[in-house]
Formats: C-alpha cells, structure tokens, sequence
C-alpha cells in the first residue's frame, strides 16, 4: 500500500494549489497599492485566493479523468474524497464573502458596460478553458496553442489586476488608455504572464508531444519558441516598464525592478529545461509570480515611508 502524500509539503503547499492562491491574492495586493496607493481589502485578498484554489482543483481533477497520472495526480486520486468536500466548504466561503463582507453585486452594476462585458468574458474563457470539452469536444482551448497562453495570461490579469482594481474603486475605474497608465499597468502584467504560459509548455513539451497537443512548444521546438516568443516579449515587458518609469517619474531603485524581472525571467527559461520535476517548475515559473509582487510591493512601502 502506498503512503499517503497529504503531509508533504508538496502536497500541503503546491497539489493542494495554496501557492496559486498565494500568487494571485499577492498579485492583486501589488495592483491595488500601485494604482492606488492603498492595500485592497483582506476580504478581496481572501476571497481572490480561495476561488484560485477551487478554480485549479477542478482543473486537476479533470487532469487524472483524462488519465494524465504524475505524482501531483496521485495525490489527488489518493485525497479525492477530502478534496471533494474542501471544494464544497471553499465556494461556500467564497460567496459569503463575495456577497456579505464584499459589494460585489453593487460594484457590478455600478462599472462600465466595457467592465462587465471583460468580466462575464473571463468567466467563460475560464469555464471553456476548464471544462469545456465535456460540452463540445471541438472546443479544446488546451489544445490551441497560442491561444491556450493568450486565455492564461487573460485570465490571471483579469483575476489579478482588473477585477481588484474595479473592487477597490467600488466599480469606478476609468479605463482610458490615452489619459490613463492602467492600462500600461495591466498590459505590463499581461506580457509577464503570458511568458509564464509559455514557459509551462517547455515544461510539459514530452507528453504534449505524447497527447499532440498543440502547443507553440510543441509546433515550433523549444528554441524557436525562445527566440521567437519569449525573448522579444521580454522586450516589450521592458519596454513597457521603462514607459511607465519615465511616464510616472519613478524614484531611481524602479528602473532596478523591471531589469530584475527580466533577469529572472530568462535564468527560468533556462532552469525549466533542465528540470523535470512538476513541483520544481511550479516553484520556479509561478514562484515568478509571488517574486515579481513582493518586490513590487516592498518598493511601494519603501517608497512611501521615504
């Protein structure tokens, strides 16, 4: 009989998906204190961190009906019954605090029609993502390549980085382009987390072959997708951060941070194909993420007691 893996730390921190919680609850704390100068909500925080949580167990769990087994997959053949009931006991925390600690209805009405239609779009990348073969088999965004990346990336921002920032304005964000760096802010962090995206294919390129799925990995090999993706959206992240530094006349240590995450994010493109192991490259690739906000988010403090 095999032991049981619930007490490891992979399986307390990484299968049990509280570091993509952790990940987006930080992310969402690093927008709110750059646009507004404040931190958001700890019910926001939880709340986002909770429904990363169910959104990845329900994702995995159709990873071992596919009959995808690995030792992330193993745990949960071997945790399915508690999973089932944190699932449970997780949504229901979610909306007591989506409709009693949060004026998420409120909010909803209240913001822009170009808000509400984002949203309700996220909510159906998100499903279709998920589970939308069960619907139609045809419609396997997993399986889409540049696409897959694309829903990633638009989903964490809109997680990440919109739907905190609506919250925290009570639904009164102006979304102007021209006259406004949100959206720089937002399409700065919608590059970073499509070159996380990309980077998962290297990862999984050997059974993406195995299943042909079609990934950008896959289709073009892990050197050209390098040199062909994730090197010039590097740039444009670069790019992007010197826009808003000089667009916002930053203190000196800023210009640091955006040449820090690009250093990190080109030693991980070279770290992710060296390594094998599923909990190595989460720590490394999402690790990003949890890396980039807590620098964003010590910069702040440091800035504003200076």
């Amino acid at each position: 009989m095999k032991p049981k893996l619930f007490f490891t730390w992979k399986g307390l921190l990484l299968w049990s998906n509280h570091f993509y919680g952790i990940a987006a609850g930080l992310m969402s704390i690093e927008m709110v204190l750059t646009i507004f100068k404040k931190p958001p909500s700890i019910f926001l925080v939880v709340c986002i961190y909770l429904s990363t949580i169910v959104y990845y167990t329900y994702a995995y769990f159709d990873e071992i009906e596919t009959g995808i087994y690995n030792e992330r997959s193993q745990w949960y053949l071997q945790n399915k019954g508690y999973l089932k009931i944190r699932q449970v006991v997780l949504i229901l925390l979610c909306l007591y605090l989506a409709f009693f600690k949060l004026p998420l209805i409120d909010v909803f009405y209240s913001t822009t029609t170009s808000i509400k239609i984002i949203l309700l779009l996220t909510l159906i990348i998100s499903f279709f993502y998920a589970r939308g073969h069960v619907i139609l088999k045809n419609i396997q965004i997993r399986n889409k390549g540049f696409l897959k990346c694309l829903s990633i990336a638009w989903v964490w921002v809109v997680v990440g980085g919109i739907a905190p920032l609506v919250m925290a304005s009570g639904g009164q964000v102006e979304w102007n382009p021209f006259s406004n760096y949100i959206f720089m802010q937002l399409l700065q962090l919608f590059v970073f987390i499509l070159i996380l995206a990309i980077l998962f294919d290297i990862k999984d390129l050997n059974r993406d072959q195995d299943e042909k799925v079609k990934t950008l990995v896959a289709k073009y090999g892990i050197k050209p997708t390098i040199y062909k993706f994730i090197l010039p959206l590097v740039l444009l992240y670069i790019w992007v951060s010197l826009f808003l530094f000089f667009r916002l006349e930053q203190p000196l240590v800023y210009l640091i941070f955006p040449f820090l995450i690009a250093f990190l994010l080109i030693l991980v493109t070279y770290l992710v194909q060296k390594r094998t192991a599923i909990h190595e490259n989460i720590l490394l690739i999402d690790g990003l993420i949890i890396a980039k906000a807590l620098i964003g988010i010590v910069l702040f403090w440091a800035g504003s007691s200076s």
